[in-house]
């Protein structure tokens, strides 16, 4: 069964709210890839920009990365980094508010895996500090 991914960046109006996802496949060795498969149209959630869905068939021991961050007033980012198995279950989530990435809901096992993410993707040094489990 695919997974489904979105692949989106937008900004409002007045360029004051900006929302960006990223579809990923974290590969068995460890390595970050961008997310391919057949891909379908959809509507941004904000006016300017562009969005698609993403069906991602992942082998064994692949699981699939959702990256969602939103900028707001005052430059303030949020968001989740979310973890997909191959039928499409969520295992792993983790938020990020204030500059702190907190461990979500599923397995904290997984929680090594989305350091991992956060480093490769550079926003680390945005970051103030990770709440391990």
């Amino acid at each position: 069964m695919p997974v489904r991914l979105v692949q989106e960046a937008s900004q409002s109006r007045s360029g004051k709210h900006v929302e960006r996802k990223l579809a990923l496949v974290l590969g068995r060795d460890g390595k970050l890839r961008e997310a391919g498969g057949q891909v379908r149209g959809l509507k941004p959630l904000y006016a300017k920009g562009e969005a698609k869905e993403i069906l991602v068939d992942l082998k064994e021991g692949e699981l699939g990365v959702q990256v969602r961050l939103v900028r707001g007033l005052k430059g303030r980012v949020k968001g989740f980094i979310a973890l997909y198995d191959r039928e499409g279950r969520e295992v792993y989530r983790a938020s990020l508010r204030r500059r702190k990435l907190r461990p979500g809901r599923g397995s904290t096992e997984y929680h090594s895996l989305v350091e991992q993410v956060v480093e490769s993707l550079g926003i680390a040094k945005h970051l103030r500090k990770y709440k391990l489990p």
